[in-house]
């Protein structure tokens, strides 16, 4: 059932966040709400996998470009952008399967530095567009996540 599937999500979303030291997990919320993990992979760049739900689970994986980004004396601010894939399964009202391709383009603030807690802030739009299927993809995503940093 679909509780069965998002409750191994999570727990395969947190078993890989302490499983690797660079890594940020949370929560998504937007027109596609959910939980987000990124995994570092190289000192610019990350590995973002979402589970998100609109009329059904959407997995996506997305490759990033971090890069830091300057706003008068705002320090631990970045902007990144990248994309990936994503893949759906409804079954709110019938089984369907979706497939599809995802950009990301967005800023993230480290609070850490204020607040002695390592927590990340970020908003960004997230366009998908399905290949397959066609509930999945969505040109409007925009979403704010908060992410502790591991």
């Amino acid at each position: 059932t679909m509780k069965k599937v998002i409750v191994i999500a999570m727990i395969a979303l947190l078993a890989v966040s302490f499983a690797f030291a660079q890594m940020d997990a949370g929560l998504r919320g937007g027109l596609r709400s959910g939980l987000t993990g990124r995994l570092a992979a190289g000192e610019s760049n990350k590995i973002e996998a979402l589970l998100t739900f609109r009329s059904g689970l959407i997995v996506t994986g997305m490759y990033q470009w971090h890069k830091p980004l300057q706003i008068g004396e705002i320090e631990n601010l970045s902007w990144y952008f990248g994309g990936g894939l994503h893949v759906g399964i409804s079954t709110w009202w019938t089984s369907a399967f979706a497939l599809g391709i995802d950009a990301i383009a967005g800023v993230e603030y480290d609070l850490e530095p204020l607040i002695s807690f390592p927590l990340k802030v970020s908003l960004d739009y997230k366009p998908a567009f399905d290949i397959i299927g066609g509930w999945a993809g969505s040109l409007a995503d925009i979403a704010f996540s908060v992410r502790y940093t591991f």
